[in-house]
């Protein structure tokens, strides 16, 4: 059961959450991209290493002319461990997910109350001055999501195209901060 102290989620997609608590609109970050973009890693370098040692001590079983066994086994053990690794990430994403989202800092907050956006305790701009948009990032497939103020262009979140980037999140956030139901 949520309590009055902890959010309720409107959207999440990766490891950005927005959720509502009371009049306040929170954009919560669970930190998971950069575990995201390891555990692509990893398991890339499990199959490469893992599929090698398996095919060719496949082949060696067959009587073709391939690398010693032993240099094979080796790349299969180092593929098992590689794909270990990945698991071991995943899970720690997993975990990063289950916990409440009371125990993370929002990277913003929008009071709709008093009708202002707040950014690490500072009014940056009022509601009736902020939009958020999909912007594009440099050197990435994934764009990002931002509030556009008066006061400039605040990142809320950058989208990693290994954890489902920002989604629908601009609209989301849109409607929940503009158009309460």
């Amino acid at each position: 059961m949520t309590g009055p102290s902890e959010p309720c989620v409107v959207a999440e997609v990766g490891g950005l959450a927005v959720a509502e608590l009371g009049p306040l609109v929170l954009v919560i970050d669970r930190g998971t991209g950069p575990l995201a973009t390891v555990t692509f890693v990893l398991g890339v370098v499990a199959l490469v290493f893992g599929g090698f040692g398996a095919a060719t001590l496949s082949l060696g079983a067959t009587g073709n002319t391939v690398p010693p066994w032993w240099l094979n086994t080796i790349f299969l053990l180092i593929g098992v461990a590689f794909g270990a690794a990945a698991v071991a990430v995943v899970a720690r994403i997993r975990g990063a997910k289950a916990k409440p989202l009371s125990d993370y800092s929002p990277v913003a907050v929008f009071d709709r109350a008093d009708r202002v956006f707040v950014q690490d305790g500072v009014v940056l701009a009022s509601l009736e001055h902020t939009r958020f948009q999909r912007k594009t990032q440099l050197g990435s497939s994934s764009a990002m999501l931002v509030a556009v103020t008066p006061r400039g262009t605040r990142i809320l979140k950058r989208g990693n195209p290994f954890n489902g980037g920002i989604g629908n999140l601009v609209e989301v956030l849109t409607a929940t901060v503009f158009n309460p139901s």
